[in-house]
């Protein structure tokens, strides 16, 4: 068996009038294919990049233009999706499994793939790499950005990120520093872990996702089970774009882990994917222990930048006496 490493790009809809929501809610256009396959040793075997052009979101976002580098010009001379996949899972051959950063590239495939009234479960058995190097590596178990994983690894990065070429390889040298027996032997019990959303929508037009907490749009919830209001403990935020929390309810003792997702469509317009999961007691001390931790370092911090100053000032004051 193979071993398929897999990037993509997508393109978005230039604001949300525009975004094509049947038959499904279509959050990305696929431009950009990338993979690294391996043979079941993780040796190099080949790499394929494809691009797609896109038929929905024919215009680029400006902002996804901005971070990739794809311009309208560079999409006109690729493939029709259709065409892309079929020979992206031809060169995948029988018997593979995905690796890839992450939980949104096979999601995304799968929503493309419905689109174009295709089988929308291809590679859905996959590995996220992710959880593997959270294990071994990082141990916070959260989501961490790839470019920051290979850093933490000492990987040099000397090409464009945000390629799904360049991404895929990356992907592929931060695998090379991990112990990926051990790891694919424990990633039935890694993935296990990864609660199954019980709520999830959508909020439109939010202007600015570091304050998107202090939207009532976003921050008001009800309780799946019961309806009443959930209260929530401070919002962890991650990369600026992301946030959790946890969430308990006010009228029944049902414990939630919340998170919010900006995805951004223009300078000033984001949506916030709202997610609710089951959670428990110990989920919440886990949290909270995080928010602890998140405090001491602040502090510490804090501390550091203080001291220099405190030391000027003794100074200036043994000046005055001598």
């Amino acid at each position: 068996m193979n071993y398929v490493i897999f990037d993509m790009e997508w393109n978005q809809a230039i604001n949300a009038a525009k975004m094509v929501r049947n038959p499904v809610t279509l959050h990305g256009e696929i431009i950009q294919i990338g993979a690294v396959k391996t043979d079941e040793s993780f040796s190099l075997v080949d790499k394929l990049k494809l691009t797609i052009r896109p038929k929905y979101y024919k215009k680029m976002n400006p902002h996804v233009e901005k971070i990739t580098g794809i311009t309208d010009l560079m999409l006109t001379a690729g493939e029709t999706f259709p065409q892309a996949f079929r020979r992206f899972s031809v060169w995948c051959g029988e018997e593979f499994r995905f690796i890839t950063w992450g939980f949104d590239d096979v999601a995304m495939l799968s929503d493309n793939l419905k689109l174009h009234g295709m089988e929308p479960n291809f590679g859905s058995d996959y590995i996220n790499l992710q959880l593997i190097y959270n294990k071994q590596v990082d141990g916070e178990h959260l989501q961490c950005a790839l470019s920051s994983a290979a850093e933490k690894l000492e990987i040099p990065i000397d090409v464009q990120v945000h390629d799904a070429m360049n991404d895929a390889y990356l992907t592929y040298e931060v695998l090379k520093k991990l112990d990926m027996v051990k790891g694919i032997a424990e990633y039935s019990e890694l993935s296990a872990a990864v609660s199954t959303p019980i709520y999830k929508d959508e909020i439109d037009n939010v202007q600015n996702p570091k304050n998107m907490t202090k939207d009532v749009r976003v921050s008001v919830w009800k309780c799946p089970a019961c309806g009443k209001p959930l209260t929530f403990a401070e919002w962890l935020y991650q990369n600026g774009k992301t946030a959790k929390t946890i969430a308990r309810c006010s009228g029944c003792p049902n414990i939630y882990t919340a998170k919010l997702k900006a995805i951004k469509i223009s300078e000033e317009h984001y949506i916030v994917v709202r997610t609710l999961y089951a959670a428990d007691k110990d989920d919440e001390s886990r949290f909270l222990e995080k928010l602890r931790k998140r405090d001491e370092r602040r502090k510490k911090a804090a501390m550091r930048i203080k001291k220099p100053e405190t030391a000027t000032e003794e100074n200036n004051d043994n000046n005055g006496t001598v």
